[in-house]
């Protein structure tokens, strides 16, 4: 637990899915991550990032797991939720093998040593809509129809672990994925100002009204 919430106020039957939790509109969240029906929110962490596994919204299918913040700035956690799942598994067991559960502070620092240190991140570079539209690669191709010409891509099918994506939009972005997941993209999009309702909402607003998306808060991938 983090603070957004005590753990009496924790109410399994709500889902951070569903555009509203515990009286706040969170439409901002799912429209950054694409938009309903186009991922599932897993995990909310003590920094404000949240994680999500991209769901196919023609056939349910679900593909790999992913993370982002507020800002243009996004990771690729694992290749299907039971990868991560089995990842986070393992940092809780071998910390609870070094700390037991009675002292939470010293179970937190194990957890923590482990679940920042399991990850061996490879930064990926964006490519602009241009040059993949131009690509000899027909899935680049591919992923680039439709897109405006400000958008941006990244390929993730070199990299099989961790992979961080900096888009450098100058504002927020509307992530999307393609090929099962495999690429990402980002198309600049103002969602500081308007959220899915229609209303003003800023980032500090937003900020106020996080909550737990499983009832379970944690600390940063």
């Amino acid at each position: 637990m983090n603070g957004h919430t005590s753990a009496e106020h924790i109410d399994f039957t709500e889902s951070f899915n569903n555009g509203a939790y515990l009286g706040h509109d969170v439409g901002w969240y799912l429209d950054h991550v694409g938009g309903p029906g186009s991922h599932w929110f897993v995990y909310l962490d003590h920094g404000d990032g949240h994680t999500y596994v991209d769901v196919d919204r023609d056939t349910g299918a679900w593909g790999p797991v992913f993370l982002f913040w507020d800002a243009t700035d996004t990771r690729r956690l694992a290749l299907s939720l039971p990868d991560w799942l089995r990842e986070l598994g393992d940092c809780v067991q071998q910390a609870v093998a070094e700390a037991g559960t009675e002292d939470i502070a010293a179970f937190g620092t194990a957890f923590n040593s482990r679940w920042w240190d399991a990850e061996d991140r490879v930064f990926v570079a964006p490519i602009p809509t241009s040059d993949a539209r131009a690509s000899d690669d027909p899935v680049l191709r591919a992923a680039a129809a439709g897109l405006p010409d400000d958008a941006r891509l990244a390929d993730l099918r070199p990299v099989a672990g961790v992979a961080e994506v900096d888009f450098g939009h100058p504002v927020s972005c509307r992530y999307g994925r393609r090929h099962d997941g495999a690429i990402l993209t980002a198309v600049p999009w103002d969602g500081d100002q308007v959220c899915c309702s229609g209303k003003l909402v800023s980032p500090a607003g937003r900020a106020a009204e996080t909550v737990s998306v499983l009832g379970v808060e944690g600390t940063p991938r």
